[in-house]
């Protein structure tokens, strides 16, 4: 039988009980004892037999368990076993009839909270009391106890990361340049000769982050880390030690097989060339071995660097080459200029060039001017350099920087760095409101002011997705309007002069009548 009695409605502190009990009369007798005497508004539910105690522990959450020894089919120590399985952390007492000072003894070692004979009720409310106190003293050191534990396991787990990070490259996951030291000090035994250094360095790293952005420099770095690692076995420490140099460690490894190495991470750089992606992993490798003990690591480390100089001054003309041509691609693409442009650009800049008497070398430096002159708008969406509305501000901003970053990109390879202050010039001003220096007059290059008026013209007379082309005319009055403004006048009247003898040339030849056959 199952009964649920409520306590006075007055009491603010509700006490959830279970009583295990078959006689009806002591269940009352004890639930009246508790309303009058205790400071708790007082839950009970009361069970009689083994399979409804079960049921009411798993279903619902006491503060308290209260239980007759002596029950139909089962007694105390079997209801203390279902107890211990089901809500261990629950206080239970035992209210009972004598049943003897083995017995109390015996649960009370196996689990029970007390032992109060049913005679003796004065002493229930400070069992209680005593039960909860100890109850809520035991679930505040578990907490804190599981707590401890959290604690400790991130802490565990937070030191792990910052030995991983210590150690590791951030970008490459790679090991880093301590971790390579410290390696590199603590391999270095009789015990692991031989032992190989390799020594790495990105080809064309900055002409890549200059001509394509940072973020494809890091992606190259990314796949080398990735070569590398491919490459090597398991216990082999492989480092980014710096911007684009690279370090392999091999304990108990001889020349031939650091030779090896090498030669498999060169192949599988090869491997995509054959891809269709533009920029390719490109890196210069070099090693040496240590084979006595009485060999200097560090002059070990010397001379595999010094090796990795030689191959890579063998590398680099052929990987500037191929990035260099891979930067004039993406140029005409996203610029929307193409190489008949250029070729346009070359032809009129090299017709003035001869008319001012310049050298060859200068002949041959605005050639290269008029076909790069544009190289910075690789970074530049292709959607801001072929809107046909007006630009933003922001925009605009971005377009204002393409001759910087064309300065750069010139900077960093040998055959455009000649040319790098007439990129940097090419949108300055006569008068001195260009941009990104805000030079005037003959401080503006040479070069950058033949150029301003080629591009000018070239640019009006053909059209763009956002305006129709003007006739070579109508083109011609605009340089000539903004001469002394935007131009420099000595070389637009020379420009105009040209294009004058051009224009009446081709009028000459639609006015003489052909030949008849």
């Amino acid at each position: 039988m199952r009964g649920h009695v409520k306590g006075e409605e007055d009491r603010k502190i509700k006490l959830k009980i279970l009583c295990l009990e078959d006689s009806p009369l002591d269940a009352e007798l004890i639930y009246e004892y508790l309303c009058e005497n205790s400071k708790y508004e007082i839950q009970m539910d009361i069970v009689s037999k083994e399979e409804e105690f079960i049921s009411a522990i798993k279903l619902n959450k006491y503060e308290l368990i209260l239980f007759d020894f002596m029950l139909p089919g089962f007694n105390g120590f079997a209801a203390l076993k279902h107890v211990k399985a089901i809500c261990p952390s629950t206080p239970f007492i035992c209210v009972s009839g004598f049943i003897g000072e083995e017995t109390a003894v015996e649960l009370l070692k196996q689990g029970a909270t007390d032992y109060v004979s049913k005679n003796k009720l004065g002493r229930l409310i400070f069992s209680i009391e005593r039960s909860l106190k100890e109850s809520k003293e035991a679930e505040e050191k578990e907490r804190q106890t599981a707590e401890l534990i959290f604690m400790n396991k991130e802490l565990a787990l937070q030191n792990e990361k910052i030995l991983y990070i210590s150690h590791h490259d951030f970008l490459t996951g790679l090991y880093n340049r301590t971790f390579f030291e410290e390696e590199r000090r603590r391999l270095d035994t009789a015990r692991q000769l031989p032992i190989s250094i390799i020594m790495g360095d990105v080809n064309g790293l900055k002409l890549i982050n200059d001509g394509f952005g940072h973020h494809e420099g890091d992606q190259v770095l990314i796949e080398i880390g990735k070569i590398l690692k491919s490459c090597c076995r398991d216990e082999d420490i492989v480092s980014r030690i710096g911007g684009d140099e690279f370090a392999i460690l091999l304990p108990q490894t001889d020349g031939q097989s650091a030779q090896q190495i090498c030669s498999r991470i060169y192949d599988t750089c090869k491997e995509y060339v054959s891809t269709d992606r533009l920029i390719h992993p490109s890196i210069s490798l070099g090693y040496a071995t240590k084979i006595i003990d009485t060999m200097m690591i560090e002059d070990v480390l010397k001379t595999a660097e010094e090796n990795m100089y030689r191959h890579k001054l063998l590398e680099s003309t052929s990987v500037h080459n191929s990035i260099m041509a891979s930067l004039k691609v993406i140029m005409f693409e996203k610029s929307q200029e193409t190489e008949e442009h250029a070729e346009r650009m070359m032809a009129l800049s090299k017709e003035i060039a001869l008319a001012l008497g310049l050298s060859d070398s200068q002949q041959n430096e605005l050639e290269l001017l008029a076909a790069l002159h544009d190289i910075g708008k690789m970074n530049i969406p292709s959607d801001i350099l072929g809107k046909p509305g007006k630009l933003n501000d922001e925009e605009w901003g971005l377009i204002r920087k393409h001759p910087e970053v064309g300065f750069r990109i010139a900077q960093a390879t040998s055959e455009l760095k000649p040319i790098a202050k007439f990129i940097l010039s090419h949108h300055e001003r006569w008068d001195g409101k260009g941009y990104p220096q805000g030079l005037k007059g003959e401080s503006i290059p040479l070069l950058s002011r033949i150029l301003s008026i080629v591009d000018s013209f070239d640019a009006m007379t053909n059209a763009r997705s956002y305006r129709s082309a003007l006739t070579k005319e109508e083109a011609m009055e605009e340089i000539i309007k903004n001469a002394g403004s935007q131009f420099d006048p000595k070389i637009t009247q020379l420009f105009v002069e040209i294009i004058s003898k051009k224009l009446r040339l081709i009028d000459e030849s639609k006015k003489t009548p052909k030949a008849s056959s």
